[in-house]
């Protein structure tokens, strides 16, 4: 319970410091993966749920050692941190198996690729898992090379992840020297940094690792003799050790052991009570149950109720014995021996404490002292005073030595923690003086720049002088240029305004009467739908398909005209047949002209074709045509005539006059209360598509609209 399987118990903690959040990992199928990329991706994650392995399968850790070797093979030379992390994950494998040497050449080969890569936190990992199996394997030439590089890391890094997991081991480096001075500075340093965020952290792993720090320097001041400490720095980590069931397992077992070396029995009982219900169908005899009843049976014996003792020897003995394990075993025969010869039973306790000797010889110097002890007063009181006088030297010759080791190892560890505080020291005042020559370069550099920079600001002041007169004329220009622009899109605007103007004239006064129209007739339909003959229904319809007609006409013509206004719009130029146009128009309006009784003469010489645009063609002569019926007089007559360049439709028209059709044709103003707006877009039209309206007034209140072509 002492040095020798401390560093053992540190190492198990370092590799059970894991999230207990994630499920053991299902196999994985690479055959899914065509990337190799993301293959080893997927591998370096499955590893990782291997290695949490929170159900404890047995199997898990074998699968982590196959999984990760899979991994290196198909992972490329150059990648070096990516190998890293496999031949990390091969090593915990072995590990796990109790395969220590394999373990460390894995350990080994992560750390070279991490060296190679450069790595400073792999480095640090590596080093902090290197250190224990080094020590597992007594191979301590390899632990201090591992703990040389560690502190050289620590002494210049700033990483806080990397200097708190590295403090911890090297507390547990110099725990295993027993210089245990040193080893509380390093675990407090490590506890100091954890600290800082383990109240806040969701991370589940920060608490449970800040757990084991507490743990690990409870044994610190337990092994230096100051209960009190040992108890309050384990009520400080008590908390966080619910997050990894082994590290709670391991408290209820310290917290037995300290309460008992205090005086604090029931403490000690409660709390191995806790330690013997959490640890009930456990597979395996728990360590920390046998050391809980070996340290309460040693309060007992050391109190002389040796009534009490007697179960919790007796437990232990069992518990020790169905472990199979060398450590368990001599610890409980050492106490069976010592609660044996208390009760006079001399003869067995000889033997028990015989059977314990070797193995504690090898574990722990303070235990083979103690044993030899105990074997000197129990053969002195079986009357064995030879054999007694004999076990009682080797008992003062081992103390000696202890002690003389004790007084070796403290002046050491004053001389390593002296030392260590004097590096610190260097270390904080090169950095010092580091800062100083800092700022003193970048005074020098600060007092070139500003000489360079005012140089420079010179030669870009008379630059900038120059710039300043030779690009004066070019922003006059510009100005100028953009004047320009501005009187175009002023005027622009005012073309835009004034077709804005044009259209809303037009729904005010084109639509609103045919439309007016149209729902006139739908109201006489709906009222007197029922009482009209079928003759009168039959014109009724007639005049309300016009209408309708009239309506479509009249918004196609707006919709060609807006169109027409649109920038960039280009009419499509090229040969049509105007008298198919005529012909086509008169046709539809056939019943207007017949309602006025007015006579349709269409004169027109077939083909009548001229370069223009079909659509701006039949919204100009419809025009033209629906206005010579609108204001004819009541049964005249409309005749429509051509010559080779001009279209004519005549018309006897009393209420108008050319001159005034004429004058609205070059009318720009629009109001919704006036009519000739369906005239203005006609004109519109026929300018855009390469043709000419005017009016001429002939005898007998004749009106001709003359349409001619221009050439092409």
């Amino acid at each position: 319970m002492r040095k020798g399987w401390l560093y053992g118990i540190a190492l198990s903690l370092f590799f059970s410091s894991i999230s207990p959040l994630l499920s053991v990992a299902q196999e994985l199928d690479l055959s899914k993966i065509p990337d190799p990329n993301q293959k080893i991706g997927a591998l370096l994650g499955y590893c990782e749920a291997l290695r949490l392995n929170t159900e404890r399968k047995a199997n898990n850790y074998p699968m982590l050692q196959k999984t990760a070797l899979e991994g290196i093979t198909i992972t490329p030379s150059s990648d070096e941190k990516d190998r890293a992390r496999f031949f990390y994950y091969a090593a915990i494998g072995c590990y796990y198996q109790v395969k220590f040497d394999s373990a460390q050449f894995y350990f080994y080969q992560s750390l070279y690729e991490s060296q190679a890569a450069k790595m400073t936190d792999y480095i640090v990992t590596d080093c902090v898992a290197l250190i224990p199996v080094n020590f597992q394997l007594r191979q301590q030439n390899k632990v201090d090379s591992c703990k040389n590089v560690l502190q050289a890391i620590l002494d210049t890094t700033h990483n806080k992840q990397s200097l708190q997991d590295g403090y911890s081991a090297l507390g547990s480096y110099y725990q295993q020297k027993a210089y245990y001075n040193t080893a509380e500075d390093y675990f407090l340093k490590s506890i100091t940094l954890r600290k800082e965020r383990v109240d806040t952290t969701t991370d589940v792993k920060q608490k449970a690792d800040y757990a084991i720090q507490c743990y690990l320097l409870s044994k610190q001041y337990g092994n230096t003799g100051v209960p009190e400490k040992s108890l309050n720095i384990l009520r400080e980590g008590y908390p966080f050790s619910a997050f990894s069931p082994v590290v709670g397992i391991r408290y209820l077992s310290s917290l037995t052991e300290v309460h008992a070396v205090l005086g604090n029995i029931d403490s000690a009982l409660y709390y191995e009570t806790l330690l013997e219900n959490s640890t009930k169908g456990s597979r395996v005899v728990p360590s920390e149950l046998v050391s809980a009843n070996l340290n309460i049976a040693k309060y007992y014996i050391e109190h002389h109720q040796l009534n009490k003792a007697f179960p919790y020897v007796t437990k232990a003995k069992a518990l020790a014995d169905s472990s199979k394990s060398p450590l368990l075993i001599y610890q409980s025969q050492i106490w069976n021996g010592r609660y044996l010869q208390e009760t006079g039973k001399y003869t067995q306790a000889i033997a028990q404490l015989a059977l314990a000797l070797p193995a504690a010889k090898q574990f722990s110097k303070e235990q083979y002292a103690e044993a030899l002890k105990y074997m000197a007063l129990a053969e002195k009181g079986a009357g064995n005073a030879g054999e007694a006088i004999n076990y009682y030297e080797q008992f003062v010759q081992q103390d000696d030595s202890l002690n003389k080791e004790k007084i070796s190892q403290n002046l050491a560890d004053q001389e390593t923690r002296y030392e260590t505080n004097q590096k610190q020291l260097r270390i904080v005042s090169l950095s010092k003086e580091n800062q100083l020559e800092l700022l003193e370069i970048q005074s020098v550099t600060r007092t070139k720049l500003f000489l360079i920079l005012g140089l420079f600001a010179a030669g870009i002041i008379a630059l900038l002088l120059y710039f300043i007169y030779r690009n004066k004329e070019k922003t006059n220009q510009v100005l100028n240029e953009r004047n320009s622009q501005l009187d175009q899109l002023n005027q622009q605007l005012a073309v835009a305004n004034n077709t804005k103007t044009k259209l809303f004239g037009i729904i005010g006064h084109d639509l609103r009467a045919p439309i007016s129209q149209v729902v006139q007739f739908l109201q006489i339909q709906k009222e007197m739908g029922s009482s009209m003959s079928p003759e009168t229904r039959q014109s009724h319809e007639k005049k309300l398909h016009a209408a309708s007609e009239n309506v479509l006409g009249t918004m196609e013509d707006l919709l060609l005209w807006s169109k027409s206004q649109m920038q960039h719009f280009t009419p499509q130029i090229r040969s049509i047949d105007i008298a198919g146009i005529v012909e086509k128009e008169l046709a539809g309006l056939t019943q207007r002209a017949d309602d006025k009784k007015i006579k349709l003469s269409p004169q027109i010489h077939a083909p009548f074709i001229q370069k223009t645009d079909e659509n701006f063609a039949t919204v100009v002569i419809r025009n033209l045509l629906q206005n010579a019926i609108k204001y004819s007089d009541d049964g005249s007559t409309v005749s429509v005539s051509s010559d080779p360049g001009n279209l004519y439709i005549s018309n006897q028209c009393s209420s108008m006059k050319a001159e005034k059709l004429n004058g609205i044709l070059i009318d720009k103003s629009v109001s919704s209360e006036s009519s000739g707006l369906g005239l203005q877009i006609a004109n519109d039209l026929a300018v855009a598509s390469n043709m000419k309206i005017h009016f001429r007034q002939e005898e007998n209140n004749i009106i001709t609209s003359v349409v001619s072509w221009q050439a092409s």
